[in-house]
């Protein structure tokens, strides 16, 4: 029996996660049958899904049962095919499928728990008459206008092992967030008050965590800008990095030595992620019915979209 089970909005998938095997499972026999109207949708994102599959059904659940959305989507942004072979073509078939999904859903906003999946929806969505009015917002804001804050003393245990020791925090700010700034918003307001501190670049001056230059097979270039947000946030008198991205924190714990490094969430919901053991869920990428995706032991493999593309060209 599956730890939990989503509907997903956009697909009519029904999807059930096995937290112990890691194992999923797809009900696609109401695929493309949506019924309901969402008028505020959910995007956890991939990223958040892969390191941390416990925390979407609890964030849901938050932001539901405050009127804050009423439907939820796995699908990913797609941004992570440009790296695939033949990525441009790839990307643009995925991207083109989502605007349809989302054209025929109409909802009024996307509450985004990524700022890789905000730069990529933005850009997108913005290229149809249909979906270019669809506003985009910051998981954290939202989080933060409905009067939740990290606690302190539940930072302090969580980090330093005791609720009446001193903890400070350096926020780190993701490369996709540069221009629009929502999550670095979003973060601090959501930060205890007295408790962090900026690095020396931070906001539209942030220092890249390595994920974009790993991503692209840049291993010495990905840990050289890991080590250099560590030393920045040490250099502060921090005790723990801040990060409002999944991809920026697994990251930033992975390859720099200075400080360990806590997703919002976390301290939020005073749940630990294993960073050495992460997720691999993968498979749920790409589940539109015509170019569902092909997975592999690696996740890297999405023949089904790529299979679609030739038939096109």
């Amino acid at each position: 029996m599956a730890d939990c089970t989503f509907t997903d909005a956009l697909t009519g998938d029904i999807i059930g996660f096995d937290y112990a095997t890691g194992s999923v499972e797809v009900d696609r026999s109401s695929a493309g049958h949506v019924d309901e109207a969402c008028t505020s949708l959910f995007f956890p994102g991939c990223s958040f899904i892969n390191y941390a599959m416990p925390l979407v059904p609890a964030v849901h659940d938050l932001l539901h049962k405050a009127g804050a959305v009423d439907g939820i989507s796995i699908l990913c942004c797609g941004k992570i095919l440009s790296y695939e072979e033949d990525g441009a073509q790839v990307r643009e078939a995925f991207e083109c499928q989502l605007r349809d999904h989302i054209a025929l859903m109409q909802p009024e906003r996307i509450v985004c728990a990524c700022p890789n999946c905000v730069r990529a929806l933005r850009e997108a969505l913005s290229l149809d008459s249909r979906t270019k009015d669809v506003q985009l917002v910051a998981l954290p804001e939202v989080l933060a206008d409905l009067g939740y804050r990290l606690d302190a003393q539940t930072c302090a245990r969580m980090i330093k092992g005791s609720v009446d020791a001193p903890v400070l925090l350096c926020p780190h700010d993701s490369c996709p967030d540069r221009e629009w700034g929502a999550f670095a918003d979003g973060l601090r307001a959501l930060l205890p008050e007295g408790c962090w501190q900026d690095p020396e670049h931070c906001r539209n001056r942030s220092v890249c965590c390595g994920s974009l230059p790993r991503a692209a097979g840049k291993t010495a270039q990905a840990d050289k800008c890991a080590h250099l947000c560590g030393q920045e946030s040490e250099a502060v008198g921090a005790d723990a990095i801040v990060c409002a991205c999944m991809s920026c924190t697994f990251q930033l714990n992975m390859a720099q030595p200075y400080l360990q490094c806590v997703h919002y969430l976390e301290l939020l919901f005073s749940w630990r992620i294993d960073w050495s053991r992460v997720g691999a869920w993968m498979k749920l990428r790409f589940l539109f019915e015509d170019t569902p995706g092909q997975a592999t032991e690696s996740g890297r493999s999405f023949d089904g979209l790529t299979n679609a593309v030739k038939e096109q060209q």
